[in-house]
């Protein structure tokens, strides 16, 4: 019999809409008003870690307490995480990178294959057991997972990755070849999928409309994280919580239905997942907990390298044991959650303990001939290969690397980014105006890229320029005092003085030690007369700089101005001292003598 309502969800309509199906509503809201308060690059990071990290702990907890389990996968529960160490602690030995490629591209099919999971646990509540709907459906989670990489930012880091281990240029022509015709593949996959769809329908075995709503809202999410949303770090932040909000719920109910049915289960989960409040918050507070570690060691930096950094820096051997465990979480979770399995079928509501009906269908499993070992295959081949080339190779040239980049993805403002980053640190300038000013075209808060143009226009003595794009800059962050900093010594510089003050006070406060911003501030209030104010920061710019004749010369013009002739005297001879030839103190010291003179007459 055909299942209907209530028997078609997981846990309910709301609490499956709000927990798996539909998460994004209320998860991207609350991301951007977080974003909004606190710095995504520490608040952010913060949160990828902790979640990125922490969902691996309740899969470590059915793979390492359910006996059943236990005794069935007990080799490779224990032989895995050493395999995964020795790999890891190879690689750090030898100072080699590129693991990251292969766990960066891992974990974009983890994701899939999550959303893949749910998707058959939904038609399988349905009752839709077709080998070919199961293949297409693990056919969709694919080609839009890496359909969406072929147009992200996260491809810079894809590509870094590749160019360190010893990567070749990539051309462009191939590269776009490369993803026309994978987009042509997703294209005639979907296509595939509607016309299965319909198929089914006609025999009376329609697809789960939740399952369809899942795979929507999923690709949805996906794409909108890696290719909408400018912020590299924010866009991973996204996915990774529903991610997480996702697996870490369908994991709880799992097992608090196993401790319920009273299913062979060991202490540990009998004491964790027993149904109330308490124990749920226990749960939660667990999972933080084991992700905040991986935060304080900056396992961020791992998942979500800056967008704007090419060089990859290594990461301590402590930072590592996540990778470790980032690699398990991966491994585990390929055998530990499968719907054809009965006691999964059973704890998770589908049906009752009977096996799983087939239908005639004319797709086989193409990888069905091989052994589970087999198929580590995935895994060492590449890690070999990428290992094996990095160490043999030079890497690129970061330049060289940067550029490459901006030729296969030129409308990914990061792109342009990191390329006139590069070429304004070596003095090509030309072709970083042209990269940078691309780069703040596509992305229209992007304060740095603002001063950067702005620090080039001024070198090359377009003032005018100049203070365009600093105006920009403090408009785009106004809270940002070194943007401030910029803005006022450029404004003072060009002789807007009352509107350079205002801007010189605010970052002035907020670096006292900086005796070049004391001094621009100072003698541009002393040039608009407003000499009592000017000496404080004049003073303070000679405190800090001694060396500075230009501030003992403008501080002894306030003091005389004040009628502190002999103090005023005395500057002047320290600005001589420093320049014996400087003629605005000479000017100034013999006009103060003489006016001591006339006095002493």
């Amino acid at each position: 019999m055909k299942p209907k309502g209530a028997a078609l969800w997981i846990l309910g309509p709301w609490k499956d809409l709000s927990l798996f199906v539909l998460a994004p509503v209320w998860v991207i809201p609350l991301i951007w008003i977080a974003k909004d308060h606190f710095d995504p690059n520490g608040f952010g990071a913060a949160l990828l870690a902790i979640g990125g990290t922490g969902h691996h702990l309740p899969g470590f907890i059915r793979a390492y307490t359910d006996p059943l389990l236990f005794r069935r996968f007990r080799t490779r529960f224990i032989l895995a995480p050493l395999f995964f160490l020795g790999v890891y602690v190879l690689f750090s030995a030898l100072h080699l990178e590129s693991l990251k490629l292969v766990l960066i591209l891992w974990g974009t099919w983890h994701g899939a294959m999550q959303v893949n999971g749910f998707l058959r646990i939904y038609d399988a509540k349905a009752g839709s057991f077709s080998t070919i709907t199961a293949w297409l459906d693990w056919a969709m989670c694919l080609v839009w997972f890496g359909g969406a990489l072929f147009y992200s930012s996260r491809l810079i880091s894809i590509l870094t990755y590749f160019f360190n281990a010893g990567g070749a240029p990539i051309q462009p022509a191939l590269f776009n070849l490369l993803r026309q015709g994978w987009m042509t593949v997703l294209a005639g996959v979907t296509l595939a999928f509607a016309v299965n769809a319909w198929k089914q329908s006609r025999v009376g075995v329609p697809p789960n409309p939740i399952k369809v709503l899942m795979m929507a809202s999923s690709f949805a999410l996906w794409w909108f994280a890696m290719i909408s949303v400018s912020s590299l770090l924010v866009g991973l932040l996204l996915f990774e919580i529903i991610h997480d909000v996702q697996y870490n719920a369908l994991v709880w109910v799992y097992n608090e239905r196993r401790v319920s049915q009273r299913t062979a289960a060991s202490r540990v989960e009998k004491f964790l997942f027993r149904p109330g409040a308490a124990r749920a918050l226990l749960y939660v507070v667990l999972i933080v907990a084991y992700g905040g570690i991986a935060d304080v060691l900056g396992y961020a930096a791992v998942q979500a390298p800056s967008a704007l950094q090419l060089s990859v820096s290594s990461v301590s051997f402590w930072t590592g044991l996540f990778m470790v465990s980032t690699f398990l979480h991966f491994y585990f979770d390929g055998f530990i959650w499968q719907v054809r399995e009965k006691d999964f079928r059973q704890n998770i509501g589908i049906g009752h303990s009977e096996a799983v009906p087939q239908r005639a269908s004319p797709v086989r499993n193409p990888f069905g001939w091989l052994p589970a070992g087999w198929k580590w295959a995935f895994f060492l081949i590449p890690t070999a290969v990428l290992g094996i080339s990095e160490y043999r190779s030079s890497p690129m040239p970061l330049l060289e690397q940067a550029r490459n980049v901006v030729q296969l993805i030129p409308d990914r403002w990061q792109a342009n980014a990191v390329a006139g980053t590069l070429e304004k640190t070596m003095g090509a300038e030309e072709q970083a105006l042209e990269h940078l000013q691309r780069a703040v075209d596509l992305n229209a808060y992007y304060p740095h890229g603002e001063v950067m143009l702005a620090d080039i226009y001024t070198r090359l003595g377009n003032s005018d320029r100049a203070l365009q794009h600093y105006r920009k800059a403090a408009a785009l962050n106004p809270d940002s005092h070194e943007e401030q900093a910029y803005l006022g010594k450029m404004l003072a510089a060009t002789g807007h003085l009352e509107e350079a003050i205002p801007h010189l006070q605010a970052a002035a406060e907020h670096y006292p030690e900086d005796a070049n911003l004391a001094y621009v501030l100072g003698a541009s209030l002393v040039d608009k007369k407003k000499d009592l104010e000017g000496i404080p920061y004049l003073r303070r710019a000679v405190r800090l700089d001694p060396k500075h004749k230009d501030a003992w010369t403008i501080l002894g013009i306030a003091l005389q101005s004040q009628g502190h002739i002999q103090e005023a005297a005395a500057y002047y001879r320290k600005a001589l001292e420093l320049d014996s030839g400087y003629l605005p103190a000479r000017q100034n010291l013999d006009q103060a003598e003489r006016i001591l003179a006339n006095s002493n007459r």
